[in-house]
């Protein structure tokens, strides 16, 4: 009888995602997605460490020894630098604050999680990069060929090509993206700043998205995901696990190469494809706004570019030399999908 061990804690993750941080705190769904992102990273933490399955979960694993040791296998099983640990740091905190108010945690507890240190960022971070050969190297690995290959191929193009952010990529539908005769852009929602940008795509991802399209969009359905799984005849959204598999693997491959090459995440690729927009010679400002960043120094406020402009610069920049293309039971009894769904994980 796989019963859900303290239910009121699974109850006030669902309440804590749907509506105290959209509807009460007013986030945006970036921010609520990296909350839910960081709730399962810790969940599965618990099922590789502890053994624990979903079921299991209680708000007694929410304490400070538990969480610092949560943070250490941030950084080394899964490679994560300082600041993306400081990050979930932050989220365990406010989530825990949560839970503490609803007397679901003791306030001497709670106390000690909130003396946990972040760790200090040094300029280490700022080394963490992708030279334009190693992006080569990557789009190189996979087997277009093969149906999977193409797609992992086109998603880390794309990714780079467009320097979007993780969450942007995967909520894009196909028809987002439009081809005219010699060009092509995407239209992207960022749900971070619930702003709206267009990105024009360079040649090479032009030539990769038409041959992605004959295979997983024959049909060429506006409102369909670009990237999606199929799974018992269900189409879904492709999940950040998703994502975080296939870099892994290249990444793998990859460092047969060039074996100091930096964990591959996908804001690594956004991070790389902005220096090395600036490093060719795109004014800051202009690389700003072609990252969707809603703010910036106020000197830059006034700067914006549309997108021919930006179509322009691009052009003038990728050339032969720059360019990297070339539960009676329980009712959900086992069905951990079904409980991460039901209470807002999924």
């Amino acid at each position: 009888m796989n019963k859900i061990h303290d239910p009121n804690l699974f109850k006030s993750i669902k309440a804590f995602l749907t509506v105290y941080l959209p509807k009460i705190k007013e986030k945006s769904p970036h921010t609520v997605q990296s909350y839910k992102d960081t709730l399962n990273l810790f969940i599965r933490f618990q099922s590789d460490i502890n053994k624990l399955q979903l079921h299991r979960i209680t708000s007694s694993l929410f304490n400070a020894e538990s969480i610092m040791t949560f943070l250490e296998w941030l950084k080394t099983d899964r490679g994560n630098s300082d600041s993306t640990v400081n990050q979930r740091l932050k989220c365990m905190r406010r989530f825990c604050r949560y839970i503490a108010g609803e007397n679901i945690l003791e306030f001497e507890t709670y106390s000690r999680i909130q003396e946990i240190d972040k760790k200090p960022v040094s300029d280490r971070v700022l080394e963490d990069n992708l030279s334009t050969d190693e992006i080569k190297h990557l789009l190189d690995l996979p087997d277009s060929s093969e149906k999977i290959s193409l797609r992992d191929r086109f998603y880390m193009a794309l990714l780079y090509d467009t320097g979007c952010r993780n969450s942007e990529i995967l909520g894009l539908k196909f028809g987002d993206v439009r081809i005219n005769k010699d060009s092509g852009h995407v239209n992207i929602n960022n749900a971070k700043g619930a702003k709206f940008r267009v990105t024009p795509l360079s040649q090479e991802i032009i030539a990769m998205f038409e041959q992605y399209v004959n295979v997983f969009h024959p049909d060429k359905v506006s409102d369909k995901y670009l990237f999606y799984i199929e799974r018992k005849n269900m189409v879904t959204q492709m999940s950040p696990d998703n994502t975080a598999r296939i870099l892994s693997k290249y990444e793998q491959q990859a460092k047969k190469q060039f074996p100091k090459m930096v964990h591959l995440h996908p804001h690594l690729f956004r991070h790389a494809r902005a220096l090395h927009l600036y490093k060719a010679g795109m004014p800051l400002p202009l690389v700003c706004e072609w990252l969707g960043h809603s703010r910036m120094e106020t000197t830059l406020i006034y700067a914006y570019a549309d997108a021919e402009m930006k179509r322009i610069v691009s052009e003038k920049i990728t050339n032969a030399e720059n360019t990297v293309f070339t539960n009676e039971a329980f009712k959900y009894c086992g069905d951990e999908t079904a409980i991460r769904k039901l209470y807002g994980l999924a």
